[in-house]
């Protein structure tokens, strides 16, 4: 987390990671629940890479936290904001689930854990990847 050199937390960092409007969906949903990046994909209807990404900035900025379950890291925002960001939090949360309403209908229709839910299936998409060597032919 980023602090100011007065102990509290960098309100420019913190801007810069809510100005841009991905990360601020992001929040957004996260205002609903908590959500591992498989989640937020589907509830953005972006790409892994793109919302991993987007994540790491905000954490960077020390507005998530993040916890393991089992094979998965959920993200949340933060519990302990300070009350005047923790304010301006809640103020954006409304903003974007305004602006972006098929972001919480996404939400809504997929399952909870949707990558544990696809590991069950079997699913192909979500498996990981085998490492192939390659082998050299004499």
């Amino acid at each position: 987390m980023q602090m100011a050199s007065t102990g509290m937390m960098d309100m420019i960092a913190l801007a810069k990671a809510l100005g841009d409007q991905t990360r601020a969906r992001i929040v957004g949903v996260l205002g609903v629940r908590a959500l591992c990046v498989c989640e937020l994909e589907v509830a953005l209807s972006l790409s892994q890479a793109t919302v991993s990404d987007h994540v790491r900035v905000l954490l960077e900025a020390g507005l998530l936290s993040a916890s393991r379950e089992s094979y998965w890291t959920v993200y949340s925002i933060r519990e302990d904001l300070q009350p005047e960001t923790h304010q301006f939090v809640s103020l954006l949360v409304e903003q974007v689930h305004a602006q972006f309403p098929d972001d919480r209908a996404r939400l809504a229709d997929a399952p909870v854990f949707v990558c544990r839910a696809d590991a069950k299936r079997g699913s192909v998409a979500r498996r990981p990847r085998a490492l192939h060597r390659k082998t050299r032919r004499t």
